[in-house]
């Protein structure tokens, strides 16, 4: 395919180069653009290595490749290893470089903190939050692995309600059947319990779950079973259709328990902490109810829920960036339609989570006008249906590529001189990275052999 050079002598930054963040570089790539990706890790698939389980092995596959066929373009130089805030400074990125546009695709990775106050004093102790939980699940296994470990044994509670939370119920519960199962000196495998479902992989031992005397996790949610975010409701949707698609989050939800044998508990809010011995070993809970779209505390209704840990999965939100306005927890755009946050020089966008605030693998899943049952459904395992899970990620970002390249197009273009400097300081930083320009041959290099 000829490249069309629309935006030859503009220079972009894209800060994270998963789905979305390669789609945009590769848009903008194909028009002329000269495109620096910027990514914090060595190889650069965001959530879909490190936020979605590990048992989604073909997704997980085919949308490497996906990335991979967009960020080997002659016109992008992939930078690994830098992230902003700590290699790169923002301020200096709008302000000093001299960039034509700035892009923000490194997504929602920081965790809402947990609401009550004095919480993360229990972090490490007995608090662990929904990121850093499937990180560990999904890479502790490699010899070359750094990070925290965790100790999860049976019956721990889990805080969420949405489509992320049942992986980390999920998790909880596969890893404590693997190792039930390996006290009786059975090995199993992780992927077919998730796909066939923990009483099938039992029954095929002769073996029951009552007969495993394990604990099951036990998922609270502050709303009810109908308000779980399992599959979205359009806003022009009939009343009929928004009460069906209300009754279809309940059978999901029972179909998720039937087939990874979890409790769950709507109404329910935490509203204070169990501490012993320094360690967090419990939550107060309080029932809820839902008046005009809230959840409210019904007071005196406290009830003391112990368990040997608790998990923390009630949402992701983007790093916070001091130049950048808020609303809430989430960026302000001055223009929603190309995702435009900063009109300056170097005009800044976002794109993708990091815009909307949502982490969640849920949100990468849209299909047409809203999540349908199916995807939400394949997605968990609850169907034999194996969907894309970039697909409509990518669509809304090369929308979105399409409308920054519009608005690139209209600045001046930079001088040669201009592109030649900034091409030669992306090249240093490479170099600094021992990043050769190789693409291909670099995520060779730094696939871990035994990743799964």
């Amino acid at each position: 395919m000829a490249i069309d050079n629309s935006l030859a002598r503009h220079v972009v930054a894209v800060i994270g180069g998963a789905t979305a963040g390669s789609e945009v570089a590769h848009i903008l790539a194909e028009r002329g653009a000269l495109v620096a990706v910027f990514e914090q890790n060595p190889r650069p698939y965001g959530k879909i290595e490190d936020g979605l389980p590990r048992w989604h092995v073909k997704q997980r596959k085919e949308e490497y490749e996906e990335i991979n066929s967009r960020l080997d373009h002659p016109n992008i130089e992939f930078v690994p290893l830098t992230q902003l805030g700590r290699d790169l400074q923002f301020d200096d990125l709008a302000h000093h470089w001299g960039l034509s546009a700035l892009i923000l695709a490194n997504g929602a990775w920081r965790d809402r903190p947990f609401p009550l106050e004095g919480a993360d004093r229990f972090v490490g102790r007995g608090l662990i939050y929904q990121n850093s939980l499937i990180y560990w699940f999904n890479h502790h296994q490699e010899k070359s692995y750094q990070g925290t470990r965790y100790e999860l044994p049976p019956g721990g509670i889990v805080i969420g309600g949405g489509l992320a939370s049942i992986d980390v119920v999920k998790v909880l519960q596969i890893t404590a059947t693997l190792d039930a199962l390996a006290a009786r000196n059975i090995i199993e495998d992780m992927v077919k319990l998730e796909r066939e479902g923990i009483e099938a992989v039992l029954k095929h031992h002769g073996l029951t779950w009552a007969q495993l005397g394990i604990a099951p996790c036990r998922l609270f949610y502050r709303r009810r079973v109908l308000d779980m975010p399992l599959s979205d409701i359009p806003s022009d949707a009939t009343a009929k259709r928004a009460e069906a698609l209300r009754q279809a989050r309940a059978k999901i939800l029972e179909k998720a328990q039937r087939k990874y044998l979890f409790e769950f508990q709507d109404l329910r809010a935490p509203t204070g902490l169990i501490e012993q011995d320094g360690r967090l070993v419990g939550l107060r809970l309080s029932r809820t109810e839902v008046v005009d779209g809230q959840a409210r505390i019904i007071p005196h209704t406290e009830e003391e829920v112990r368990a040997p840990f608790v998990v923390s999965s009630i949402g992701s939100i983007p790093e916070p960036i001091a130049d950048i306005p808020t609303e809430g927890e989430v960026y302000r755009y001055a223009d929603a339609r190309c995702g435009l946050l900063l009109d300056n020089d170097t005009a800044v966008f976002a794109a993708g989570n990091v815009l909307s605030g949502k982490g969640n693998i849920k949100d990468s899943l849209e299909s047409g006008t809203e999540i349908g049952i199916r995807v939400a459904e394949s997605y968990l395992g609850l169907s034999e249906e194996c969907l894309s899970l970039g697909k409509a990620e990518r669509s809304r970002a090369h929308q979105q590529a399409e409308d920054v390249a519009v608005a690139i197009a209209a600045k001046p273009p930079l001088s040669a001189q201009a592109v030649a400097r900034l091409h030669e300081r992306i090249k240093a930083l490479q170099r600094a990275r021992g990043y050769d320009g190789n693409y291909r041959a670099w995520i060779a290099k730094v696939t871990p052999p035994d990743l799964q």
